[in-house]
């Protein structure tokens, strides 16, 4: 079939209904680069915060002394978020949408910056190493399966509810009675989860499934898979991150 929409022509198909399925495939398929060209540009920012503490003990000293930094960033963090996902006008509408993907983006970088700043510069390499491999081959597979994981995300949610539970018995038995284990349980199961989403994400992305983004709304496609990836990571980070 695919052969057959370049090779056809136009006297050979009156209604036009092979050249409109060929224009759709071509706007998704320039919907899914640019969605992933910005999570790729997310992600080179968050990396360039995370490197300056690695290298600058100053630099993390600093970090260490001015908690508020990292107030203010989960605050524009949160509203940003808000904002991105319940207003539709805003994340379609450009050039406002790129500024609060730019701000959305800065504020990220920033608390992943100070959280990273707290483990060893092995630990965060070995957890980066381990999130490219896992996000690699949830991505792969979502595209190469025919189960459409869109229709899931009921299960999703259901499953988000019991984790948020779960997580707070888990940070109560720890502050109480020091039950660390509990935690890294946690974080198990919220990367695991984590992957779902993003396997749910990428396939509403592709498109040809139960739901679908449009190819308007690739600032929030682009967010979502960043913060599948970023969440993965840090998850990770609570289970195999060590100290300096």
């Amino acid at each position: 079939m695919e052969q057959g929409y370049g090779a056809t022509a136009p006297n050979e198909d009156p209604d036009g209904k092979y050249n409109l399925q060929f224009s759709q495939q071509s706007i998704r398929a320039a919907f899914v680069r640019k969605v992933f060209f910005l999570v790729t540009i997310m992600f080179g920012i968050t990396a360039a915060f995370c490197v300056v503490p690695m290298v600058s003990e100053p630099f993390r000293n600093w970090v260490y002394n001015n908690f508020w930094v990292y107030l203010i960033a989960i605050i524009v963090f949160l509203v940003v978020s808000i904002a991105l996902s319940c207003c539709g006008n805003l994340r379609k509408q450009f050039p406002t949408n790129i500024i609060l993907l730019t701000i959305f983006t800065l504020s990220a970088a920033t608390m992943t910056m100070i959280i990273t700043a707290c483990y060893n510069v092995q630990s965060v390499l070995i957890c980066l190493c381990i999130t490219t491999v896992c996000s690699g081959s949830v991505i792969v597979f979502s595209i190469k399966t025919k189960s459409d994981l869109t229709s899931k995300m009921g299960i999703a949610f259901m499953l988000s509810m019991v984790l948020f539970s779960f997580g707070i018995f888990a940070l109560i038995f720890t502050m109480a009675f020091n039950w660390r284990f509990l935690y890294s349980v946690y974080s198990g199961l919220a990367a695991l989860l984590m992957m779902f989403y993003l396997a749910i994400d990428v396939q509403l992305l592709m498109g040809n499934r139960k739901f679908q983004l449009s190819p308007e709304d690739y600032v929030f496609g682009a967010m979502q898979i960043f913060l599948d990836i970023l969440n993965i990571f840090l998850m990770l980070l609570n289970i195999f991150g060590r100290g300096r």
